[in-house]
């Protein structure tokens, strides 16, 4: 049976959706886990009930788009633990706009939250993962293969984590930390939501599309890319390394419409 028994595990942007899924499998999976994300009611609540079940976990309020926190979240998981064995970079932002409507605070937001610090929370993290021949797992998007309409800016920052996950795969593949990518399409979360809201303008309208989506056979589940994320940073994924792997229940096949 698969453990994490003992591990460390710091998980961005796990105060709801995918993320708060993975840390509450981690969890349950024997993992001491770091919760961190900017709502620190959500996120209390998160490492709240990882407790009440048993586990162990901590909460970090943090906002990755300030450049000091990625090294923040890995010395409070080493204070709090003594080690740290694995990194889930599933914090992410979205933009959906027409092309003339772009700006330059867009490509700024979106890169410093989706690439730029999951790159240095990697970096920080670095000399524990060495020690522990840990693993990361960049929680991309199918947009980093296929485009979407007025999605360009999104689309090309999970293009951009892709290549990145590769890259640090290679450059590190002989000290025994593995980097890999998964690439869901769309998933019933509060980002796919706030992307809705983005793209039909009305919040109300994104709403009901959104609560539409938990039935849509198309759509998947958080529990379902956490499951995904469990194996790829357990023992039994040892000779999976620089991949990027779509989990998109087939979406990309054929006519999506049918």
């Amino acid at each position: 049976m698969m453990s994490l028994h003992n591990k460390t595990a710091i998980i961005t942007g796990s105060t709801s959706g995918i993320g708060e899924a993975t840390a509450c499998k981690l969890a349950e999976l024997g993992a001491k886990v770091l919760v961190t994300g900017r709502d620190p009611e959500r996120g209390s609540k998160v490492a709240a009930e990882i407790i009440r079940q048993g586990g162990e976990s901590l909460f970090v309020q943090a906002d990755l788009s300030d450049p000091s926190v990625p090294g923040n979240l890995v010395q409070a998981a080493i204070s709090q633990w003594g080690r740290l064995d694995i990194v889930v970079n599933n914090a992410a932002l979205v933009c959906s706009k027409p092309l003339a409507e772009v700006t330059h605070q867009d490509w700024d937001r979106l890169f410093a939250v989706n690439v730029k610090a999951g790159f240095f929370l990697i970096q920080a993290a670095l000399p524990y993962l060495r020690e522990t021949q840990g693993a990361v797992v960049n929680v991309s998007s199918i947009n980093g293969q296929i485009n979407a309409h007025d999605n360009l800016v999104y689309d090309t920052m999970k293009a951009a984590l892709n290549h990145m996950t590769r890259g640090l795969a290679f450059e590190l593949r002989k000290e025994g930390v593995r980097f890999n990518a998964l690439l869901p399409a769309g998933v019933a979360t509060p980002l796919l939501e706030q992307w809705l809201q983005q793209k039909l303008g009305d919040p109300e309208a994104a709403k009901q599309a959104a609560d539409r989506s938990y039935d849509d056979p198309r759509v998947g589940k958080p529990e379902q890319i956490a499951s995904a994320v469990a194996f790829l940073v357990s023992q039994e994924s040892s000779w999976v390394n620089g991949a990027l792997i779509p989990i998109e229940g087939g979406f990309t096949l054929g006519n999506t419409k049918d």
